[in-house]
């Protein structure tokens, strides 16, 4: 292999000339705002909290009012906080859940993002959605550094390793079969692990009106160790979408976007 010497100019060159280690991050396509890219966007900040005297979060609203407001689940008493730098926090054992009520409705498909930061890679509950004419229910869980997407009554499964502490997850679902893909922060999606074989009767139980828990499975207070510990900085959610349309190169842009440090949640 030929030997390369370093070369030095004292002068300044223009960003193109520079290769840099991050040079493939380089190529992640422009951001876009999510309410652009067909979500609806859940930006855990200020602007979008209600809160007690007490700084208990009341209400989430989601961005832009495209979207209803999430709420405290009932055996959340007052144990939602907002961090200083943004983000919901959940501790392990309690219960700092919310849900967005009828958030789905006679959906064939759909595909969650949520961005997590979780450092013991025991984020546990993340997102549940749980119909109401079905004692069945799909939830999104990180147990023991790898993530689960799969429904309650285990007829179909997913899952893949967390991709380390700050990161997304992208879960969908298409006609009772599921796929699930997670990058580290300010990275691209893989393509979609899929479950192996689509379930009719999972299809026909979330045909209706279902409810999106966000960290916690439902309004009971359940078993404490579903609950984890987790930062949650943004919740997206696209409609009558799977997994794979949205294309992912159109979630990465709402994902680049919600992470901008600088983003206030206003829309441009």
């Amino acid at each position: 292999m030929e030997d390369f010497t370093p070369l030095y100019v004292d002068i300044d060159l223009p960003e193109g000339a520079l290769l840099r280690d991050d040079a493939a991050r380089a190529s992640v396509v422009d951001a876009c705002h999510p309410n652009e890219a067909q979500a609806i966007w859940y930006h855990a900040h200020a602007p979008a909290m209600t809160f007690t005297a007490q700084k208990a979060i009341t209400q989430w609203a989601a961005e832009n009012g495209l979207g209803s407001p999430a709420r405290p689940v009932d055996p959340n008493d007052d144990n939602g906080t907002l961090l200083e730098g943004g983000g919901v926090a959940f501790t392990r054992g309690v219960n700092c859940g919310f849900v967005v009520d009828a958030a789905l409705v006679e959906q064939d498909c759909f595909c969650l993002a949520i961005r997590v930061s979780s450092p013991d890679a025991e984020a546990r509950s993340l997102l549940t959605v749980n119909p109401d004419a079905s004692d069945n229910y799909l939830f999104l869980s990180e147990s023991e550094g790898r993530l689960i997407w799969r429904d309650d009554a285990g007829m179909v499964e997913v899952s893949i390793p967390a991709p380390g502490k700050d990161y997304w997850v992208l879960a969908g679902f298409d006609k009772g079969q599921l796929h699930l893909t997670a990058a580290p922060v300010g990275d691209v999606f893989p393509i979609p692990q899929k479950s192996t074989r689509p379930s009719a009767e999972l299809a026909a139980e979330l045909n209706g009106v279902a409810d999106l828990f966000i960290g916690c499975r439902s309004h009971r207070k359940g078993i404490l160790k579903t609950l984890g510990t987790s930062v949650v900085h943004d919740v997206l959610i696209w409609l009558d979408h799977g997994a794979s349309t949205p294309a992912l190169e159109q979630v990465a842009r709402a994902c680049r976007y919600a992470e901008a440090p600088r983003n206030t949640g206003e829309r441009a």
